[in-house]
């Protein structure tokens, strides 16, 4: 029996996995399929499209046209990097515009905090009781066996 060098298993071990996790999936298959016509239809054609999508991830062709679409849009040549330029533009001005956001948004919310304080502040100046009353223990006294 020969021994794979790496795994210390027997060669064929390999293969076995493999068809045993092909039965698996074919099982799987069957078991989603088994009821897929009561679907409504939104529903099965968002999965139909899903699996589109894994078998087109599975599929030997999509390894070979990954390097090839890579090629063409790297800008080896023949106006293939015109996407490319267009890309680092996007990153470019999406940093700065992040930043400016997130300062806004701070300045924003740093400007409706000092209004809140400056709203109780001044009720607190127009009330008819001096600031010192509120810091009174018995005032507080007084407030609680009010309620």
């Amino acid at each position: 029996m020969a021994l794979d060098k790496d795994s210390r298993a027997p060669a064929g071990a390999g293969r076995a996995r493999a068809a045993a996790e092909a039965r698996l999936g074919y099982l799987i298959a069957g078991h989603l399929n088994a009821r897929s016509e009561e679907l409504p239809a939104g529903v099965a054609e968002r999965l139909k499209g899903i699996r589109r999508m894994v078998v087109d991830r599975r599929s030997p062709q999509r390894a070979i046209a990954l390097p090839v679409r890579r090629l063409a849009t790297s800008g080896g040549g023949g106006g293939g990097g015109e996407g490319s330029w267009r890309l680092r533009l996007g990153l470019l001005l999406a940093v700065p515009t992040l930043l400016y956001g997130l300062y806004a948004l701070q300045h924003f919310e740093q400007e409706r905090f000092v209004k809140r304080i400056a709203d109780i502040d001044t009720a607190l100046l127009l009330d008819d009781l001096p600031p010192q009353a509120y810091l009174d223990p018995g005032f507080r006294t007084y407030l609680q066996q009010g309620d």
